[in-house]
Order: structure tokens, then C-alpha cells, then sequence
């Protein structure tokens, strides 16, 4: 039977198996149905399954396509996303011959992905102190423009249930009447909800099926809940610990890029962080510590009037690669 090769990949931690796993699956030359995509992802059961091919649109290096392993196909730039791109740098897939800018060991490309239609910059950035050692590499991502929704939800005890903890939880104490809120980034939508400690963040426990009812309550489109809390700050840059669960995972999400990123606007949009002289934000974000991971996620957001960049910034590892034989076209999913 015809085969793909895959690579497991650790993303937001340059540690093995400290990093959320990433199924990355190589279809260039390949021609897969949507179906068959669905029947690989749902095989590896990870969190996300992203594949690459050539690009269709001018501009474009690769083509992204990631699927969650219910069979929804989603767009937003996560470790879905960074971690291809860490994986197309680590496996010599990129033509480094022109950097953008060289500063000592340190040398930063730009590269363009296809993702829903879409044609987006991707920053490269590789290190190597000696010519004969493996280079590091670093990805940035940009978002796209975080939206702040009208779904504020008002009822502190109705989304504590949903997290089996109580109303007092709910909220930061420096900011009580903080509430919780729809963010998105491109069409991926997820509830964000500020608890009142790293006690209550990991007393946390997720009740699917009131999750389900909230976030169908609030906006149908929402896939999952981020829960977050401050932490003391790191080198200066303000710090939260956090976790996520989703209405389409079979677990709890180690990293959640889609919902970091947004979480710097609602940061910045309630006052709980504040830019600099020139309207610069940097943010960590520390996520899969109650499942044995060390994720980070670094996320810088950019002030323009009313308009917000963001960048998901992080690494990876390379735990496990392989082939995977490709579905039969007559295989249901």
C-alpha cells in the first residue's frame, strides 16, 4: 500500500517529550482526500495532524492543512502550525541561503505558508555557535488579528461549574471583576477564563458535557475553554500558567497557540498588562505542567492604533518519525 512519512514532533519545548506532540505528515507527491487526512489524524489521536504539500498559491512555500482527530479542519497559527514549520527547518527542507538579517551566530528568514486561503509570512530564526553543530531554531508566527467577542460570560458560577470549581475561583484578585470572554484568531474561537490562583488552575477538573452547554450558550463556534492565572513575572515579562480542554479532544491540551495568542489582547484589552513606549507587549505562557509537559509559549503583541499583531513564538523536538500507510479511498471515517 502507497505510505507518508511522518514525524512526531514536541512543540514549545526544546526538550523531548516535555512538548506538546504534533503529528507532521509529509503528502508532497501524494494526492489525499479529506477523508483519508481524517483517518490518519484520528490514528495518531494527538491533539492535532498537520500535512504538507506544494503550495497552490503564488508566494507560498508549502501548503498547511490541520485537522483535530474528530474530523474538523481548523485554520488558527498554533503548535499546529509552528510545528511544521520547526520540522521543515530541522529536516533541511528550507532554502537557507538568503537571511534577512545575520548577527552573530544568529540569522532570521522569512518564509511563506498556505493556510485557508490564505498566503502568511513565517519567521525562521537559526542558531549555530559552531559550523559543524546542529543548528537551533526558533519560529514566529503571526496570528491573525485577535477579536475580543461580545460573549462576556456574566455568570461566574455557571462557567465554574464547567471546571468544578466554584464562583469565588473565577477571577484575579489584583482584577475581581475580571469575566470571561470569546477570543478568536481567524476562525478558531475558544472561551477564555481567568481563575484566582495556580491552587484553583490545577484543582480544575472538566465536565464535558457542561463545557459543551456553555460554550454553545455563548458562541457555537467556540472549541474549547483556557483557563489561566498570573505567576511571578519572568526576567520582567508578565507570566501566566495554563490549561485547556476542548470539546474535540480526547484529553487535556498541553500547548494551546491559538488561545495564547488571543490571551495577550484580553490582557492588554482589561488593563491587566500594559505596553511599552513602543506599544510592545511580551507575555509567557507556561502550560502542561499538570500532565508532566513543560510547554512555553512566548507571545509579543504590537499596538497599531486600534489594530493588534501577534506573534506565537517557541521551538521543538523530534521524538519519533516513521512511515504510516495511507488510508484505502474506500475506508468511512
Amino acid at each position: 500500500m502507497p505510505s507518508a512519512l511522518f514525524s512526531i514532533i514536541d512543540v514549545f519545548s526544546t526538550t523531548p517529550y516535555k512538548g506538546n506532540p504534533l503529528a507532521v505528515v509529509d503528502v508532497r507527491g501524494q494526492d489525499l482526500t479529506d477523508t483519508q487526512m481524517k483517518l490518519i489524524t484520528r490514528q495518531f489521536n494527538l491533539s492535532e495532524t498537520t500535512f504538507f504539500f506544494p503550495p497552490t498559491l503564488p508566494g507560498a512555500d508549502f501548503q498547511l492543512r490541520s485537522f483535530l482527530p474528530y474530523g474538523w479542519e481548523v485554520y488558527g497559527a498554533g503548535h499546529n502550525i509552528l510545528g511544521v514549520w520547526w520540522h521543515l527547518a530541522h529536516a533541511n527542507l528550507l532554502d537557507f541561503s538568503k537571511p534577512d538579517t545575520r548577527a552573530g551566530s544568529t540569522e532570521e528568514f522569512t518564509f511563506h505558508q498556505e493556510l485557508g486561503g490564505e498566503v502568511v509570512p513565517v519567521k525562521v530564526i537559526r542558531q549555530r555557535t559552531d559550523p559543524n553543530d546542529t543548528p537551533q531554531f526558533t519560529i514566529a508566527i503571526r496570528q491573525a488579528s485577535p477579536k475580543s467577542h461580545a460573549a462576556v460570560h456574566t455568570d461566574p458560577s455557571a462557567v465554574a461549574a464547567v471546571l468544578g470549581l466554584t464562583a469565588s475561583d473565577i477571577g484575579f484578585p489584583s482584577a475581581p471583576k475580571l469575566l470571561p470572554q470569546i477570543m478568536s484568531t481567524s476562525t478558531t474561537h475558544h472561551l477564555l477564563v481567568p481563575v484566582s490562583s495556580v491552587d484553583a488552575l490545577n484543582r480544575a477538573v472538566v465536565s464535558r458535557d457542561k463545557l459543551v452547554e456553555q460554550l454553545d450558550l455563548l458562541d457555537s463556534r467556540a472549541h474549547g475553554i483556557f483557563w489561566f492565572t498570573p505567576v511571578a513575572e519572568s526576567d520582567g515579562v508578565a507570566t501566566f500558567h495554563a490549561r485547556f480542554f476542548s470539546r474535540g479532544m480526547t484529553a487535556e491540551d498541553p500547548a494551546t497557540g491559538s488561545a495564547a495568542g488571543p490571551l495577550s489582547a484580553y490582557l492588554y484589552r482589561n488593563g491587566v498588562v500594559r505596553s511599552d513606549e513602543e506599544g510592545k507587549v511580551r507575555i509567557l505562557v507556561y502550560q502542561g505542567l499538570k500532565l508532566g509537559r513543560q510547554c512555553v509559549i512566548e507571545v509579543r503583541l504590537a499596538v497599531r492604533g486600534e489594530e493588534l499583531d501577534v506573534d506565537i513564538v517557541g521551538g521543538g523536538a523530534e521524538v519519533a518519525k516513521g512511515e504510516i500507510e495511507l488510508p484505502a479511498l474506500s475506508t468511512a471515517f
